[in-house]
């Protein structure tokens, strides 16, 4: 049975706000031991007030421990009144892109992914493929690399929020507004283990309830809870592969090759080896050094950028056609 999928819009009255507009994404980030990819919400800036203290609380704590710690913008377009599918298309695709190209950069940086309602939709495509949407993706394979390196993934008050899955918290997790068609479900399930979403029963995006103020609070409520969540996860994964480095070197006996660790690492964990070969000459096509990261404390960061979206918030509702 084929389908077709319609979106209709409901247009609260948001206060429009030119910053959403104007502040431009971070796009980079240091080869920290940790790196956050936000995804923002409608008409949000980048950097924006209500849900960047999530940044901060992880940050700061992983900081606590002696751990470095940046963030990237998913870049995508949230204005109101936009094509919704379009947009949430295009923050699937870039933030699929921009998770590989940063890991082929960062191969030893441990990926946490955040997205906020229209943003909770657009990370939720990116991991599991389109959710009520028709463009072609099946998400980040779990399986890649990159897929590998995500410790870490929350959504909040997410459009398609499905209800009694594992990873759901708050009242609202028995609860949709919309939800994802099974295959797309098994899709996003890939990453279960390392997935919470959050979802009040009164929030009129995620569970079709009558609260506005339950789709705002989320970040006063739970940052805490969250942050904490995702430091427990980063302390218990699995390392990452060590990087693998490709080289050819030539050493022997009559002089002593002094190997030091990677610059990249702090200088209380530096080391030297000293080793001697024999007169015979040795090459070696492919070594395995140790993960590095920067050893740069990243936040505190910059402060965010105010955003008040009123009393008001988008909802969609997603209607299946099917023909």
């Amino acid at each position: 049975m084929s389908f077709n999928i319609r979106n209709a819009l409901t247009l609260g009255a948001f206060s429009a706000l030119a910053a959403a507009q104007t502040v431009p994404p971070k796009l980079d980030a240091t080869c920290a031991d940790v790196v956050i990819f936000m995804a923002r919400g409608n008409d949000a800036p980048y950097h924006d007030g209500r849900t960047f203290p999530f940044v901060e609380a992880t940050c700061g704590k992983l900081t606590a421990q002696g751990k470095s710690c940046d963030y990237i913008d998913i870049q995508f377009d949230v204005t109101l009144g936009g094509d919704y599918c379009n947009q949430v298309a295009e923050g699937a695709r870039n933030g699929i892109s921009q998770i590989t190209a940063f890991h082929e950069k960062c191969p030893c940086s441990h990926i946490v992914v955040n997205g906020y309602s229209e943003g909770a939709h657009v990370v939720g495509d990116v991991l599991g493929g389109p959710g009520g949407c028709t463009f072609v993706s099946t998400g980040l394979d779990n399986n890649s690399a990159a897929g590998k390196a995500v410790a870490a993934a929350l959504l909040w008050g997410d459009v398609m929020h499905t209800a009694n899955q594992p990873y759901n918290v708050l009242d609202g997790a028995d609860k949709q507004a919309n939800g994802r068609k099974p295959e797309d479900l098994a899709h996003l399930n890939r990453y279960a283990p390392v997935l919470r979403s959050y979802c009040a029963a009164g929030d009129p995006v995620c569970a079709g309830g009558n609260i506005v103020a339950d789709h705002l609070n989320y970040f006063e409520l739970y940052t805490d809870d969250a942050s904490s969540w995702v430091v427990s996860k980063i302390d218990n994964v699995a390392p990452l592969p060590s990087c693998a480095v490709s080289s050819s070197s030539v050493v022997s006996s009559a002089t002593s090759a002094v190997v030091t660790q990677s610059s990249a690492v702090a200088p209380t964990l530096s080391s030297m080896v000293t080793v001697t070969a024999t007169p015979t000459m040795v090459e070696s096509s492919a070594t395995e050094t140790p993960c590095s990261t920067s050893p740069a404390m990243v936040s505190p960061f910059p402060s965010p950028v105010p955003y008040n979206p009123g009393s008001c918030v988008l909802e969609v509702h997603v209607e299946y056609a099917y023909a």
